[in-house]
């Protein structure tokens, strides 16, 4: 197995290439396992033991917040060793495509974990002409070696470029991830609201995040 300084030297001859991602050219399943690793109790919850294969077909498609259109990657050798996603909070809400590739069990298994519990942790409605950053994870081998932090200044940036006016950023962090929030906070973003409850003896929720992004 490569160390780390093997990883450092091969990134320094083989800069990591940051993108929009491309369904000719980045493998649908690795970016999927990434948008796993990033909330893999919350994947495993919604979807069980196919999580990583519904993740898949999600991101082939174009009416879910998980679409490829969303998805910016770090790819290095033509792997794809980070992703985050970027998303018009106005298309968050948009799921057509959860009615084509799930069952009626699993659309009102969804429905109920919605309304039991997702309301309660995590936040679902945003001003209008908005961004939401999401779902940022980067492979086991290449953490520390700031993939992530560049992500999100590529995602803030391109809002940043998109947005015709002032306009903010959103992005929620789990309320047991201190080291992310830390770095969120690195880079402007300050905590605006926490949902959370306490399930089974642990504390399970989010806390949201902004960034106001300035005028063009």
């Amino acid at each position: 197995m490569p160390s780390q300084s093997d990883n450092q030297s091969d990134n320094q001859s083989n800069p990591i290439c940051y993108s929009s991602m491309s369904l000719a050219h980045h493998d649908c399943r690795d970016v999927a396992g990434l948008i796993y690793q990033s909330a893999p109790d919350l994947f495993t919850l919604m979807f069980g033991s196919h999580a990583i294969p519904c993740l898949t077909d999600l991101v082939q498609r174009s009416q879910n917040r998980f679409s490829h259109q969303y998805v910016r990657v770090a790819d290095l050798n033509h792997q794809v060793v980070g992703i985050a996603i970027l998303v018009p909070t106005a298309q968050l809400n948009h799921n057509a495509d959860y009615l084509d590739l799930l069952n009626f069990s699993q659309r009102l298994w969804l429905n109920l974990l919605q309304r039991l519990l997702l309301r309660r942790v995590l936040q679902h409605d945003f001003p209008t002409g908005a961004f939401y950053l999401g779902n940022l994870a980067v492979s086991i081998e290449h953490r520390n070696q700031g993939i992530g932090r560049q992500l999100l200044l590529n995602c803030i940036a391109e809002a940043v470029t998109a947005s015709n006016a002032a306009s903010p950023l959103f992005i929620s962090v789990d309320v047991n991830n201190g080291r992310a929030q830390k770095l969120y906070e690195s880079l402007g973003f300050q905590v605006i609201s926490t949902r959370a409850i306490r399930l089974l003896r642990r504390m399970i929720g989010s806390r949201l995040l902004s960034l106001s992004t300035p005028d063009q």
